[in-house]
C-alpha cells in the first residue's frame, strides 16, 4: 500500500515532466487506488488529469477523464462539469453545454473557482450576460453562507467588476469590493515590479 498522498506530490509530478499525458496517466492510477488519508480526492485528481490531457492537445481523451471526474467521490477545487461545459462549447455543442450549464448552477458549487472560471467560459463565448449570471452567483451563494474566503469574494467582485465596467455600468457595492482589490494587486505590483 502506498503512503498518502498530498498535495504536494501532486504538485511535484505536475512539475516533473512536459509529458502531460505521462502525468495524467500517474494521477488516475492515483485516483483508481485511493487511500483514506489521501489529501485530494478521486474527483480532484482525475479533474486535474483531464486538464493534463487538453494540455496534450487530447481533448477527447480529456473529456472522458472529466465525465469519470463528475462521478467520483470528493471534492475538487473546480467542478469538472465547468470543464465539460468549455469542451462542448469548443466543439459547438451549445444545447448540451446549456444543459450541463443549468446542472451545475442548480448544484450550487461550494467553490468560489468555479463560479469565476464558468464566468470565463461564457466571456470567451460571446455570452457576457451568462458570464456576469455566473459571477453574480457566486456573490449570493457566498452570501447565504458558508461563504468563501475574503480573498476569493474579492476576486469574483473583481471579475464581475471588470465585466460590468465593460458593459457600462456603474460600480455597485459589490464593485467597490473588487474596485478595492484590484487597487490592492495594483499597489503590490508597484512594490515588487517584476524584472
Amino acid at each position: 500500500m502506498r503512503r498518502p498522498l498530498s498535495a504536494e506530490d501532486a504538485e511535484e509530478l505536475e512539475l516533473s515532466t512536459p509529458d502531460h499525458r505521462e502525468i495524467a496517466e500517474q494521477l488516475v492510477a492515483w485516483a483508481e487506488q485511493p487511500g483514506p488519508d489521501d489529501e485530494l480526492s478521486p474527483r480532484e485528481l482525475l479533474t486535474r488529469a483531464g486538464e493534463q490531457l487538453e494540455l496534450a492537445g487530447d481533448p477527447a481523451a480529456a473529456e472522458a477523464a472529466y465525465r469519470r471526474a463528475a462521478g467520483a467521490d470528493g471534492d475538487a477545487a473546480l467542478d469538472p462539469r465547468s470543464h465539460l461545459v468549455a469542451v462542448l462549447l469548443d466543439r459547438e455543442e451549445p444545447d448540451e453545454a446549456l444543459a450541463l450549464d443549468r446542472d451545475l448552477r442548480r448544484s450550487r458549487p461550494t467553490e468560489a473557482a468555479t463560479y469565476e472560471y464558468m464566468a470565463d467560459v461564457w466571456a470567451e463565448h460571446g455570452d457576457d450576460r451568462r458570464a456576469l449570471g455566473w459571477l453574480t452567483r457566486g456573490i449570493l451563494v457566498h452570501e447565504q453562507g458558508p461563504g468563501f474566503s475574503d480573498v476569493d469574494l474579492s476576486m469574483l467582485c473583481l471579475a464581475r467588476w471588470r465585466l460590468r465596467e465593460r458593459l457600462g455600468h456603474q460600480p455597485d457595492d459589490h464593485d467597490v469590493i473588487g474596485i478595492g482589490m484590484l487597487q490592492r494587486l495594483d499597489r503590490a505590483a508597484e512594490n515588487h515590479p517584476r524584472v
